[in-house]
């Protein structure tokens, strides 16, 4: 999917079953601070039960800090931290697949541009 028609690229991107997380960084946006520029999202997938349907919602992850052990990659975030190397994923100790940024659906850049408020 090409990306060109929205403000922002996509980093990184996790999922599993019931979420995805989601690393971008804004295009439309000139700013010294990285904070504005740089956002980890996570997506909770929709949820389909007899007794209810709840659409996927999007919040921001509160960022911390970031670190690399050997090829572990980390970043600590107030609501959890995501861990992955090149064979591995994990949210607060819940399993996630790193999927490549380009892999992101159609559907999903719409989402996240509706969320940022530049549809």
């Amino acid at each position: 999917m090409a990306t060109q028609q929205f403000p922002f690229k996509v980093l990184f991107y996790f999922e599993n079953e019931s979420k995805l997380i989601v690393e971008i960084k804004r295009t439309d946006i000139q700013s010294e601070d990285k904070s504005v520029i740089y956002n980890w999202l996570i997506i909770q997938k929709e949820i389909r039960s007899a007794q209810s349907r709840q659409s996927a919602t999007i919040s921001v992850l509160t960022f911390r800090s970031m670190a690399q052990n050997g090829d572990e990659q980390i970043r600590e975030f107030a609501e959890g931290i995501l861990k992955w190397d090149e064979t591995a994923a994990h949210f607060n100790g819940e399993a996630m697949t790193q999927i490549e940024a380009g892999e992101l659906s159609g559907q999903l850049f719409e989402l996240i541009s509706d969320f940022l408020g530049t549809s």
